[in-house]
């Protein structure tokens, strides 16, 4: 062969390389051209924009007439009293495998209480739970964190002499499927979570081929009132840079507020959290709505946003129900022997009366994200 068409060859391999390189960053840019979105959110925007829930549980996750909403609100309070462990102790003792499920979850972590948790999880897995199947799968951070011979705590755990015959023994794909099994039967029962676990587990919503099916689904689970896709699609299109969100282009960031909008009016606690901004008006919709769902969002927003413009009066008695809510720290301690508040009145038990909180919680919601809602 000579050198020419040695040098053709070279040249034509490249030229295929840059071709098959120039449809990959075409691939690329498309996926992240969120614009292309707008016009499938279209109809569901015009014709959702303007409706407004009297239901303050409309979103929730489950209803005060569940048997683990009193749990679930206390785990999204950041409640751990004793309190709380004897209501879960409670659900558990009369069989409740989800709160068994959250129980093996807080306690997986304790050298003394792991392989207890570990068998509560292994027994609900064999009855086919999906849920605690998932938790000693391939796909769970606790189970590769905790479970494996090589974690400390194990070590530990086995000069103290306690049991640790849970090594090794889980964290598999083989379980991870078995998960999925379990979660494709809830979901033909017409489980919402259980249909957005098994639409994640498919890379819906990375593929760009499928990006069409994937928002008409984000919009079905909005028109049932499950918006959790709702504010991971949000995630997915935005960033944080220096602090800020930034977003593709002005024309996205209107259309995702408004989006945001909706989930809100529906009273879904999360997308309060990015409407909310130093140009809110005290008074605002949001402000008074997210007081009425005794969300922490509302005493943390409105102090940073509006400390200038409340009176002491307002401080103080949103500090007052604050505490009566969360039992935290009195954050209006501040203003103790700065004003003479012996004639303020909050009425404290009238305004706990009126507050009606919705659970943004799930059963899949990282322990570490349980208090803080996104």
């Amino acid at each position: 062969m000579s050198v020419w068409n040695k040098i053709k060859k070279v040249v034509l391999a490249l030229l295929v390389i840059v071709s098959i390189t120039s449809c990959k960053k075409e691939e690329v840019e498309k996926e992240i051209n969120i614009e292309e979105d707008i016009p499938l959110f279209k109809n569901f925007v015009e014709e959702n924009i303007d409706k407004v829930s009297n239901d303050p549980y409309i979103s929730s996750t489950v209803k005060p007439d569940d048997e683990m909403y009193d749990l679930m609100l206390m785990l999204q309070r950041g409640d751990w009293s004793q309190t709380t462990w004897d209501e879960m102790d409670s659900l558990m003792k009369k069989g409740v495998e989800n709160a068994k499920i959250i129980y093996a979850r807080t306690k997986i972590d304790e050298i003394y209480k792991r392989s207890e948790a570990t068998a509560i999880l292994t027994e609900l897995m064999r009855k086919g739970n999906p849920y605690a199947t998932y938790w000693l799968s391939s796909k769970s951070n606790l189970c590769l964190s905790y479970l494996s011979s090589e974690h400390f705590g194990n070590k530990v755990a086995k000069e103290l002499g306690l049991d640790t015959s849970y090594e090794n023994k889980y964290c598999t794909e083989e379980i991870y499927q078995k998960a999925v099994e379990g979660f494709k039967r809830l979901a033909a029962e017409g489980d919402l979570h259980a249909q957005y676990f098994l639409l994640k587990e498919k890379g819906l919503d990375k593929s760009v081929e499928k990006r069409e099916e994937y928002i008409k689904e984000v919009i079905r689970f909005a028109k049932y009132h499950y918006y959790k896709p709702l504010m991971d699609y949000y995630y997915n299109i935005t960033k944080v840079e220096n602090g800020k969100t930034v977003f593709y282009s002005p024309r996205s960031e209107r259309q995702v507020k408004k989006l945001l909008r909706i989930a809100a009016n529906n009273n879904y606690i999360p997308a309060f959290v990015f409407l909310i901004d130093k140009n809110t008006p005290k008074d605002d919709f949001l402000y008074n709505r997210l007081k009425k769902l005794g969300a922490w969002h509302y005493f943390w927003a409105k102090p940073y946003y509006k400390e200038k413009s409340l009176n002491p009066k307002e401080q103080y008695c949103d500090a007052k129900l604050y505490k009566a809510i969360f039992g935290d720290r009195f954050f209006g301690g501040r203003y103790e022997g700065k004003i003479d508040m012996s004639n303020i009145k909050c009425n404290i038990s009238e305004q706990l009366n009126s507050v009606e909180p919705m659970i943004y919680i799930d059963y899949f919601t990282r322990i570490d994200d349980w208090s803080r809602g996104y």
